[in-house]
């Protein structure tokens, strides 16, 4: 007598259900539940259609729930880290092998180069003194600043 509530709304329990999925895959991160919705949605649709078993709806809401996550996962590619801009968020490596003039003389081989519009802080590999306007080949990056030595 428990179950009667949820027997009686019959196929709409899936319809609220996939609408409950629905919402949360909106506000949780992630691309997960939003195939158990879908899953939600066609068992919804096949027990209008079809007098099912509730234990049966929830077997094949399993089945295909998994199935379609499965699907999504090897149709949405790899994340090989394979791109035709493998530099893109690393903007200081993009320098790497250029010669840029310095903008202040450099301190104890710490100095400043001017790159396009940007003002970047150069170390020089051997902590030698250069003149403003002297040249500096770009050999490395040490986080935030670039490492080079005079050209």
């Amino acid at each position: 007598m428990e179950n009667s509530y949820f027997v009686s709304l019959g196929a709409w329990n899936w319809f609220i259900l996939a609408a409950i999925l629905g919402v949360l895959e909106l506000t949780l991160p992630g691309f997960l539940l939003i195939w158990f919705g879908v899953a939600a949605l066609l068992i919804g649709a096949l027990a209008l259609a079809i007098n099912m078993v509730w234990q049966l709806q929830l077997v094949l809401f399993a089945l295909i729930g998994i199935g379609l996550l499965m699907a999504s996962k090897r149709f949405a590619g790899s994340k090989s880290g394979k791109t035709d801009r493998p530099l893109l968020n690393k903007r200081a490596h993009t320098h790497l092998g250029k010669v840029y003039q310095l903008v202040t003389p450099t301190s104890h081989g710490r100095g400043s180069i001017k790159v396009g519009d940007s003002i970047w802080q150069v170390q020089l590999e051997g902590d030698e003194d250069l003149e403003k306007g002297a040249g500096v080949l770009i050999t490395d990056v040490a986080g935030t600043r670039l490492i080079g030595r005079a050209h």
